[in-house]
Protein backbone atom coordinates (compact mmCIF):
# COMPACT_ATOMS: atom_id res chain seq x y z
CA UNK A 1 0.00 0.00 0.00
CA UNK A 2 2.54 2.43 0.50
CA UNK A 3 3.57 2.43 -3.37
CA UNK A 4 0.07 3.10 -4.07
CA UNK A 5 -0.15 6.23 -1.70
CA UNK A 6 3.37 7.03 -3.29
CA UNK A 7 1.71 7.15 -6.42
CA UNK A 8 -0.91 8.79 -5.54
CA UNK A 9 1.54 11.67 -3.93
CA UNK A 10 3.56 11.55 -7.48
CA UNK A 11 0.13 12.39 -9.35
CA UNK A 12 -1.37 15.51 -6.53
CA UNK A 13 2.45 17.04 -7.64
CA UNK A 14 1.43 16.40 -11.16
CA UNK A 15 -1.75 17.99 -11.10
CA UNK A 16 -0.15 20.89 -8.81
CA UNK A 17 2.25 21.35 -11.19
CA UNK A 18 0.06 21.65 -14.27
CA UNK A 19 -1.87 24.74 -12.11
CA UNK A 20 1.40 26.13 -11.04
CA UNK A 21 3.34 26.57 -14.96
CA UNK A 22 0.07 27.12 -16.81
CA UNK A 23 -1.24 29.51 -13.68
CA UNK A 24 0.92 32.98 -12.53
CA UNK A 25 4.59 31.30 -12.30
CA UNK A 26 6.83 31.35 -15.49
CA UNK A 27 10.33 30.42 -15.95
CA UNK A 28 12.47 33.73 -16.00
CA UNK A 29 15.24 34.73 -18.45
CA UNK A 30 17.09 37.11 -16.57
CA UNK A 31 20.74 36.48 -18.32
CA UNK A 32 19.17 36.68 -22.35
CA UNK A 33 20.63 39.08 -23.56
CA UNK A 34 23.89 37.89 -22.73
CA UNK A 35 23.47 34.52 -24.06
CA UNK A 36 23.37 36.44 -27.84
CA UNK A 37 26.29 38.26 -27.60
CA UNK A 38 29.18 36.03 -26.32
CA UNK A 39 32.94 35.79 -27.25
CA UNK A 40 32.67 32.23 -26.67
CA UNK A 41 32.32 30.14 -30.50
CA UNK A 42 33.42 27.14 -31.74
CA UNK A 43 33.75 25.96 -28.27
CA UNK A 44 32.47 22.60 -26.99
CA UNK A 45 30.17 23.88 -23.74
CA UNK A 46 30.57 22.57 -20.36
CA UNK A 47 27.03 22.87 -17.84
CA UNK A 48 26.63 25.31 -14.78
CA UNK A 49 29.22 25.04 -12.59
CA UNK A 50 27.31 22.47 -9.66
CA UNK A 51 28.81 24.79 -6.68
CA UNK A 52 27.13 27.84 -7.78
CA UNK A 53 23.84 26.53 -8.56
CA UNK A 54 21.69 28.27 -5.75
CA UNK A 55 17.90 27.72 -4.10
CA UNK A 56 16.01 30.50 -3.13
CA UNK A 57 12.39 29.10 -1.08
CA UNK A 58 9.69 31.43 -0.91
CA UNK A 59 9.04 33.43 2.04
CA UNK A 60 6.00 31.20 2.96
CA UNK A 61 7.78 27.58 1.77
CA UNK A 62 5.39 26.89 -0.95
CA UNK A 63 8.03 27.40 -3.85
CA UNK A 64 11.86 27.99 -4.45
CA UNK A 65 13.78 29.57 -7.11
CA UNK A 66 16.62 27.71 -8.77
CA UNK A 67 19.43 30.02 -10.07
CA UNK A 68 22.88 28.82 -11.68
CA UNK A 69 25.34 30.79 -13.10
CA UNK A 70 25.66 31.66 -17.19
CA UNK A 71 27.25 29.34 -19.21
CA UNK A 72 28.73 31.97 -21.88
CA UNK A 73 28.27 30.87 -25.39
CA UNK A 74 25.06 28.86 -24.68
CA UNK A 75 22.04 28.76 -26.19
CA UNK A 76 20.03 28.25 -23.35
CA UNK A 77 19.72 25.56 -20.57
CA UNK A 78 18.11 22.15 -20.04
CA UNK A 79 16.72 21.83 -16.37
CA UNK A 80 14.87 19.24 -14.54
CA UNK A 81 13.87 19.40 -10.89
CA UNK A 82 13.63 15.51 -9.14
CA UNK A 83 11.57 14.74 -5.70
CA UNK A 84 14.86 12.75 -4.71
CA UNK A 85 13.54 10.50 -1.34
CA UNK A 86 14.15 7.36 -3.33
CA UNK A 87 17.06 7.82 -5.46
CA UNK A 88 16.41 4.52 -7.00
CA UNK A 89 13.14 6.28 -8.62
CA UNK A 90 12.99 9.75 -8.39
CA UNK A 91 9.57 11.98 -9.31
CA UNK A 92 10.23 14.83 -11.70
CA UNK A 93 8.47 18.07 -10.42
CA UNK A 94 7.05 20.25 -13.23
CA UNK A 95 8.61 19.35 -17.10
CA UNK A 96 11.58 17.57 -17.32
CA UNK A 97 14.28 18.56 -19.26
CA UNK A 98 12.46 21.91 -19.95
CA UNK A 99 14.45 23.59 -21.79
CA UNK A 100 15.14 27.93 -20.40
CA UNK A 101 16.37 30.76 -21.95
CA UNK A 102 17.51 32.21 -18.61
CA UNK A 103 19.26 31.38 -15.54
CA UNK A 104 15.87 30.88 -13.26
CA UNK A 105 13.23 28.18 -12.66
CA UNK A 106 10.57 28.17 -10.34
CA UNK A 107 9.04 25.13 -8.57
CA UNK A 108 6.67 24.27 -5.95
CA UNK A 109 8.45 23.13 -2.62
CA UNK A 110 7.22 20.36 -0.13
CA UNK A 111 8.13 20.12 3.27
CA UNK A 112 10.18 17.11 4.37
CA UNK A 113 11.95 16.19 0.90
CA UNK A 114 14.69 15.60 -0.81
CA UNK A 115 15.56 17.52 -4.11
CA UNK A 116 17.95 17.27 -7.30
CA UNK A 117 18.34 19.38 -9.69
CA UNK A 118 19.68 18.88 -13.40
CA UNK A 119 21.45 21.55 -15.57
CA UNK A 120 22.91 21.38 -18.79
CA UNK A 121 24.32 23.71 -21.05
CA UNK A 122 22.62 24.03 -24.99
CA UNK A 123 24.48 24.12 -27.75
CA UNK A 124 24.34 27.60 -30.41
CA UNK A 125 24.40 27.26 -33.58
CA UNK A 126 24.78 31.14 -34.05
CA UNK A 127 28.49 30.64 -32.47
CA UNK A 128 29.31 26.63 -33.34
CA UNK A 129 29.02 25.92 -29.96
CA UNK A 130 27.78 22.50 -29.29
CA UNK A 131 25.92 21.61 -26.07
CA UNK A 132 27.82 20.18 -23.00
CA UNK A 133 27.50 16.23 -22.65
CA UNK A 134 27.41 16.13 -19.00
CA UNK A 135 25.07 17.84 -16.58
CA UNK A 136 25.56 19.05 -13.45
CA UNK A 137 23.83 17.70 -10.62
CA UNK A 138 23.15 19.45 -7.09
CA UNK A 139 20.44 17.92 -4.59
CA UNK A 140 19.11 19.86 -1.14
CA UNK A 141 16.67 18.93 0.65
CA UNK A 142 14.15 20.68 2.96
CA UNK A 143 14.58 18.38 6.50
CA UNK A 144 15.33 19.70 9.12
CA UNK A 145 19.35 19.34 9.18
CA UNK A 146 20.35 15.99 10.93
CA UNK A 147 21.62 17.12 14.43
CA UNK A 148 22.49 13.20 15.40
CA UNK A 149 22.08 9.74 13.82
CA UNK A 150 20.86 6.54 15.88
CA UNK A 151 22.77 3.23 14.94
CA UNK A 152 19.88 0.57 13.86
CA UNK A 153 19.94 -1.90 16.80
CA UNK A 154 19.60 0.52 19.41
CA UNK A 155 17.49 0.70 22.10
CA UNK A 156 16.68 4.49 22.09
CA UNK A 157 15.82 4.62 25.99
CA UNK A 158 19.64 3.35 26.81
CA UNK A 159 20.77 5.75 24.14
CA UNK A 160 19.69 8.98 24.94
CA UNK A 161 21.05 8.18 28.76
CA UNK A 162 23.77 8.10 26.77
CA UNK A 163 23.50 11.36 24.36
CA UNK A 164 21.36 13.57 26.79
CA UNK A 165 19.45 16.38 24.82
CA UNK A 166 21.66 19.87 24.85
CA UNK A 167 20.94 22.31 27.72
CA UNK A 168 21.40 25.16 25.81
CA UNK A 169 19.69 24.47 22.40
CA UNK A 170 15.79 24.79 23.18
CA UNK A 171 15.20 27.24 20.76
CA UNK A 172 16.59 25.58 17.57
CA UNK A 173 14.53 22.36 16.55
CA UNK A 174 16.96 19.55 16.07
CA UNK A 175 16.15 16.38 14.41
CA UNK A 176 17.13 13.22 15.63
CA UNK A 177 17.23 10.17 12.93
CA UNK A 178 17.02 6.46 12.90
CA UNK A 179 18.90 4.91 9.74
CA UNK A 180 16.60 4.09 7.00
CA UNK A 181 15.10 0.21 7.21
CA UNK A 182 16.39 0.11 10.88
CA UNK A 183 15.21 -2.09 13.63
CA UNK A 184 14.93 -0.54 16.96
CA UNK A 185 13.47 -0.64 20.53
CA UNK A 186 12.66 1.72 23.57
CA UNK A 187 11.78 0.39 27.16
CA UNK A 188 11.23 3.26 28.88
CA UNK A 189 10.30 7.16 28.43
CA UNK A 190 12.20 9.60 26.30
CA UNK A 191 11.44 12.64 27.26
CA UNK A 192 12.64 15.84 25.34
CA UNK A 193 11.60 17.68 28.07
CA UNK A 194 11.51 21.43 26.48
CA UNK A 195 13.52 20.91 23.73
CA UNK A 196 11.63 21.21 20.84
CA UNK A 197 12.77 17.74 18.50
CA UNK A 198 12.06 16.15 15.42
CA UNK A 199 12.24 12.45 15.57
CA UNK A 200 11.93 10.52 12.27
CA UNK A 201 13.07 7.95 10.25
CA UNK A 202 13.62 7.38 6.18
CA UNK A 203 10.11 8.60 3.92
CA UNK A 204 10.69 5.94 1.55
CA UNK A 205 12.69 2.94 3.97
CA UNK A 206 10.72 3.45 7.53
CA UNK A 207 12.23 2.38 9.90
CA UNK A 208 10.68 0.29 12.81
CA UNK A 209 10.39 0.71 16.78
CA UNK A 210 9.51 -2.16 18.95
CA UNK A 211 8.01 -0.10 22.24
CA UNK A 212 7.64 -2.41 25.25
CA UNK A 213 6.43 -2.22 28.81
CA UNK A 214 7.10 1.61 29.99
CA UNK A 215 8.69 2.69 27.13
CA UNK A 216 6.49 6.47 26.01
CA UNK A 217 7.79 9.39 23.97
CA UNK A 218 6.86 12.42 25.95
CA UNK A 219 7.75 15.71 25.65
CA UNK A 220 6.86 19.71 27.38
CA UNK A 221 7.26 21.59 24.26
CA UNK A 222 6.79 21.01 20.46
CA UNK A 223 7.33 17.65 18.30
CA UNK A 224 7.90 16.04 15.30
CA UNK A 225 7.51 12.28 15.14
CA UNK A 226 7.37 11.01 11.67
CA UNK A 227 8.43 8.25 9.20
CA UNK A 228 8.83 5.65 11.48
CA UNK A 229 6.68 2.56 12.49
CA UNK A 230 5.40 2.05 15.72
CA UNK A 231 5.04 -1.61 17.64
CA UNK A 232 3.31 -1.04 20.92
CA UNK A 233 1.58 -4.13 21.69
CA UNK A 234 3.57 -4.71 24.44
CA UNK A 235 3.14 -1.47 26.30
CA UNK A 236 1.76 -2.25 29.23
CA UNK A 237 -1.95 -1.26 28.52
CA UNK A 238 -2.86 -1.49 32.23
CA UNK A 239 -1.27 1.47 33.03
CA UNK A 240 -3.07 4.73 33.81
CA UNK A 241 -0.45 6.27 31.82
CA UNK A 242 -0.05 4.01 29.01
CA UNK A 243 0.59 6.18 25.68
CA UNK A 244 2.38 6.61 22.77
CA UNK A 245 2.85 9.91 23.33
CA UNK A 246 2.78 11.38 27.01
CA UNK A 247 2.91 14.88 27.60
CA UNK A 248 5.44 15.40 30.75
CA UNK A 249 5.00 15.06 33.78
CA UNK A 250 6.81 17.61 34.76
CA UNK A 251 5.77 21.24 32.50
CA UNK A 252 8.09 23.84 31.61
CA UNK A 253 7.27 26.43 34.19
CA UNK A 254 8.64 28.90 31.07
CA UNK A 255 5.56 28.25 28.90
CA UNK A 256 2.98 28.48 31.76
CA UNK A 257 0.60 31.15 30.63
CA UNK A 258 -3.07 32.14 30.49
CA UNK A 259 -5.05 30.32 33.59
CA UNK A 260 -2.07 28.32 34.82
CA UNK A 261 -2.18 26.49 31.51
CA UNK A 262 1.08 25.10 30.13
CA UNK A 263 1.16 26.74 26.28
CA UNK A 264 3.09 24.05 23.61
CA UNK A 265 2.64 26.92 20.93
CA UNK A 266 5.26 24.86 18.57
CA UNK A 267 3.19 21.88 16.69
CA UNK A 268 2.50 18.27 18.13
CA UNK A 269 2.60 16.29 14.96
CA UNK A 270 2.42 12.67 14.35
CA UNK A 271 3.17 12.26 10.81
CA UNK A 272 3.29 9.48 8.50
CA UNK A 273 3.96 6.63 11.26
CA UNK A 274 2.52 3.16 11.05
CA UNK A 275 1.15 2.89 14.60
CA UNK A 276 0.14 -1.15 15.79
CA UNK A 277 -0.89 -2.61 18.76
CA UNK A 278 -2.77 0.72 20.71
CA UNK A 279 -3.74 -1.03 24.17
CA UNK A 280 -4.74 2.74 25.44
CA UNK A 281 -4.00 6.44 24.69
CA UNK A 282 -2.54 7.23 21.83
CA UNK A 283 -2.06 10.88 22.95
CA UNK A 284 -2.19 11.72 26.87
CA UNK A 285 -1.62 15.20 28.37
CA UNK A 286 -0.50 13.21 32.07
CA UNK A 287 -3.30 14.88 34.11
CA UNK A 288 -1.01 18.32 33.50
CA UNK A 289 -2.95 21.47 32.40
CA UNK A 290 -1.69 21.80 28.91
CA UNK A 291 -2.39 23.54 26.29
CA UNK A 292 -1.17 22.41 23.01
CA UNK A 293 -1.78 24.80 20.31
CA UNK A 294 -1.87 22.68 17.30
CA UNK A 295 -1.71 19.09 16.92
CA UNK A 296 -1.92 17.50 13.93
CA UNK A 297 -2.36 13.59 12.92
CA UNK A 298 -0.98 13.12 9.15
CA UNK A 299 -0.91 10.19 6.74
CA UNK A 300 -1.00 7.22 9.18
CA UNK A 301 -2.50 3.96 9.64
CA UNK A 302 -3.31 3.44 14.17
CA UNK A 303 -4.43 0.09 14.44
CA UNK A 304 -6.30 0.07 18.45
CA UNK A 305 -5.91 -2.97 20.60
CA UNK A 306 -7.89 -1.56 23.52
CA UNK A 307 -7.45 -3.36 26.99
CA UNK A 308 -9.10 -0.56 28.54
CA UNK A 309 -12.43 1.91 27.35
CA UNK A 310 -10.35 4.66 27.46
CA UNK A 311 -9.92 7.89 25.07
CA UNK A 312 -8.32 7.18 22.11
CA UNK A 313 -6.98 11.26 22.56
CA UNK A 314 -7.24 12.37 26.19
CA UNK A 315 -6.80 15.31 27.90
CA UNK A 316 -7.87 14.97 31.31
CA UNK A 317 -6.59 18.24 32.69
CA UNK A 318 -5.88 20.20 29.28
CA UNK A 319 -6.95 20.74 25.80
CA UNK A 320 -5.47 20.99 21.89
CA UNK A 321 -6.85 23.97 20.97
CA UNK A 322 -6.48 23.04 17.06
CA UNK A 323 -6.84 19.29 16.80
CA UNK A 324 -6.88 18.08 13.08
CA UNK A 325 -6.55 14.11 11.42
CA UNK A 326 -6.29 13.76 8.19
CA UNK A 327 -5.25 11.48 5.47
CA UNK A 328 -4.70 8.79 8.16
CA UNK A 329 -6.70 5.22 8.97
CA UNK A 330 -7.76 4.20 12.09
CA UNK A 331 -9.09 0.88 12.89
CA UNK A 332 -9.98 -1.73 15.75
CA UNK A 333 -11.33 -5.29 15.42
CA UNK A 334 -11.75 -5.95 19.33
CA UNK A 335 -14.42 -6.73 21.56
CA UNK A 336 -13.32 -3.73 24.50
CA UNK A 337 -13.97 -0.69 22.84
CA UNK A 338 -12.28 2.38 23.46
CA UNK A 339 -14.94 5.48 24.91
CA UNK A 340 -14.39 8.44 22.92
CA UNK A 341 -11.93 9.07 20.02
CA UNK A 342 -11.23 12.55 21.50
CA UNK A 343 -11.86 13.66 25.42
CA UNK A 344 -11.17 17.01 27.11
CA UNK A 345 -12.88 16.19 30.05
CA UNK A 346 -14.43 19.10 30.33
CA UNK A 347 -11.16 20.84 31.04
CA UNK A 348 -10.57 23.16 27.29
CA UNK A 349 -11.84 26.12 25.88
CA UNK A 350 -9.70 28.72 23.83
CA UNK A 351 -10.16 31.99 26.11
CA UNK A 352 -9.35 29.73 28.91
CA UNK A 353 -5.83 29.90 27.81
CA UNK A 354 -5.74 33.06 26.35
CA UNK A 355 -6.31 32.32 22.76
CA UNK A 356 -9.03 33.44 20.11
CA UNK A 357 -10.27 30.60 18.24
CA UNK A 358 -10.19 27.33 18.06
CA UNK A 359 -11.10 24.05 15.97
CA UNK A 360 -11.82 20.34 15.24
CA UNK A 361 -11.03 18.58 12.21
CA UNK A 362 -11.48 15.40 10.43
CA UNK A 363 -10.49 15.10 6.93
CA UNK A 364 -9.74 12.51 4.03
CA UNK A 365 -9.53 9.69 6.67
CA UNK A 366 -11.36 6.15 7.25
CA UNK A 367 -12.33 5.08 10.62
CA UNK A 368 -13.15 1.62 11.42
CA UNK A 369 -14.73 -0.11 14.49
CA UNK A 370 -13.76 3.07 16.50
CA UNK A 371 -15.68 3.45 19.58
CA UNK A 372 -18.63 1.36 18.13
CA UNK A 373 -20.67 1.25 21.03
CA UNK A 374 -19.06 4.36 22.48
CA UNK A 375 -19.56 7.77 22.50
CA UNK A 376 -17.15 9.63 19.35
CA UNK A 377 -15.60 13.04 21.32
CA UNK A 378 -16.53 14.61 24.59
CA UNK A 379 -15.68 18.55 25.26
CA UNK A 380 -18.28 20.30 26.33
CA UNK A 381 -16.52 23.41 26.95
CA UNK A 382 -15.94 23.47 23.30
CA UNK A 383 -19.47 22.98 22.00
CA UNK A 384 -21.84 25.56 21.40
CA UNK A 385 -19.09 28.15 20.89
CA UNK A 386 -19.09 30.58 18.68
CA UNK A 387 -15.40 30.66 18.55
CA UNK A 388 -14.78 26.88 17.66
CA UNK A 389 -14.69 25.98 14.09
CA UNK A 390 -15.92 22.42 13.55
CA UNK A 391 -14.42 20.55 10.04
CA UNK A 392 -15.46 17.08 9.23
CA UNK A 393 -14.57 16.61 5.40
CA UNK A 394 -14.39 13.35 2.99
CA UNK A 395 -14.43 10.83 5.32
CA UNK A 396 -15.26 7.16 5.73
CA UNK A 397 -17.14 6.23 9.31
CA UNK A 398 -17.69 2.39 9.24
CA UNK A 399 -18.85 1.16 12.20
CA UNK A 400 -18.02 3.88 14.58
CA UNK A 401 -19.28 5.80 17.76
CA UNK A 402 -22.81 4.57 18.00
CA UNK A 403 -23.92 5.88 14.56
CA UNK A 404 -23.83 9.06 16.29
CA UNK A 405 -20.45 10.38 15.28
CA UNK A 406 -21.53 13.82 14.02
CA UNK A 407 -23.48 14.16 16.85
CA UNK A 408 -20.78 14.14 19.24
CA UNK A 409 -18.48 15.70 16.76
CA UNK A 410 -20.39 18.60 17.45
CA UNK A 411 -20.59 17.82 21.18
CA UNK A 412 -24.16 17.52 20.97
CA UNK A 413 -24.95 20.80 20.04
CA UNK A 414 -27.05 20.69 16.25
CA UNK A 415 -27.02 24.11 13.51
CA UNK A 416 -23.38 25.21 14.89
CA UNK A 417 -22.85 28.09 12.51
CA UNK A 418 -18.95 27.51 13.17
CA UNK A 419 -19.31 23.52 11.44
CA UNK A 420 -18.49 22.64 8.05
CA UNK A 421 -19.52 19.28 6.88
CA UNK A 422 -19.03 17.85 3.33
CA UNK A 423 -18.98 14.10 1.65
CA UNK A 424 -18.88 12.19 4.66
CA UNK A 425 -19.90 8.43 4.46
CA UNK A 426 -21.72 6.77 7.89
CA UNK A 427 -22.55 3.28 7.94
CA UNK A 428 -23.27 1.52 10.78
CA UNK A 429 -23.95 -2.42 11.31
CA UNK A 430 -24.73 -2.71 7.83
CA UNK A 431 -27.15 -0.08 7.04
CA UNK A 432 -26.73 3.75 6.66
CA UNK A 433 -27.24 5.55 9.71
CA UNK A 434 -29.60 8.03 9.19
CA UNK A 435 -29.53 9.33 12.46
CA UNK A 436 -26.42 11.27 11.23
CA UNK A 437 -28.39 13.83 8.98
CA UNK A 438 -29.81 15.35 12.09
CA UNK A 439 -26.27 16.73 12.84
CA UNK A 440 -24.68 16.66 9.05
CA UNK A 441 -26.21 19.25 7.50
CA UNK A 442 -23.73 18.99 4.72
CA UNK A 443 -23.86 16.51 1.53
CA UNK A 444 -23.69 12.88 3.01
CA UNK A 445 -23.07 10.01 1.33
CA UNK A 446 -25.61 7.52 2.34
CA UNK A 447 -24.25 4.38 0.43
CA UNK A 448 -21.98 1.33 1.75
CA UNK A 449 -18.46 2.71 1.07
CA UNK A 450 -17.74 -1.01 0.50
CA UNK A 451 -14.10 -1.43 2.19
CA UNK A 452 -12.82 -4.73 0.47
CA UNK A 453 -11.54 -6.26 4.06
CA UNK A 454 -11.94 -3.96 7.28
CA UNK A 455 -11.48 -7.05 9.38
CA UNK A 456 -8.10 -7.75 8.33
CA UNK A 457 -6.54 -4.38 7.53
CA UNK A 458 -7.64 -3.85 3.92
CA UNK A 459 -9.80 -0.45 3.38
CA UNK A 460 -9.23 -0.37 -0.42
CA UNK A 461 -12.85 1.34 -1.13
CA UNK A 462 -15.16 -0.05 -3.44
CA UNK A 463 -18.26 1.98 -3.16
CA UNK A 464 -18.90 3.48 -6.46
CA UNK A 465 -19.55 7.26 -4.89
CA UNK A 466 -17.15 7.11 -2.27
CA UNK A 467 -14.86 6.51 -5.47
CA UNK A 468 -16.24 8.98 -7.24
CA UNK A 469 -16.31 11.47 -4.65
CA UNK A 470 -12.76 10.34 -3.75
CA UNK A 471 -13.76 10.39 -0.07
CA UNK A 472 -11.87 8.76 2.71
CA UNK A 473 -7.95 7.90 3.35
CA UNK A 474 -6.11 8.40 -0.10
CA UNK A 475 -3.68 5.64 0.65
CA UNK A 476 -6.88 3.16 0.05
CA UNK A 477 -8.30 5.00 -3.09
CA UNK A 478 -6.97 4.02 -6.91
CA UNK A 479 -4.51 5.52 -8.70
CA UNK A 480 -5.09 7.90 -10.68
CA UNK A 481 -4.82 7.58 -14.77
CA UNK A 482 -3.40 11.17 -16.35
CA UNK A 483 -4.21 11.69 -19.83
CA UNK A 484 -2.61 14.39 -22.13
Amino acid sequence: MKGKHLFLQKMSLILLMGAFIFGSCTDIGVYKDTLYSSDVKNANLTSPNEDEIQFTPSPDGSTVSVTWPVVHGAGGYEFSLFINDDPDNPVAVGEENQVIDGCVAQRPLRDDTKYKVVVRALGNQLYNNKEAEVASNKEFTTLVPTYATIPSGTNISEWFDANPLPEDMSDEELAYVLEPNGNYTMTSIVNFGKQQVTFRGDKVRRPKVTMTDNARISTTAGLKVKFIDFDCSTIAGSSSTAAFLLLSSTPDDAIKGTGDHFIIRDPIVIQSCDITGLQRHLIYDNNKKYCTVTVLIDDCIVKLETTEEQPIIRYQAGFANDLTVRNSTFWHTGSKNNNYFVQYNNSGRPDRAGLVTASVNYLNSTFYHVCYNKQWGNYNSFAGRSSVYWNMKDNIFVDCGKGEVARRFLGGRANQPTATFANNSYWYDGAFASGESSWDNGRIIETDPQLKDPANGDFTVLGSQQLEDRTGDPRWLPEIEITE
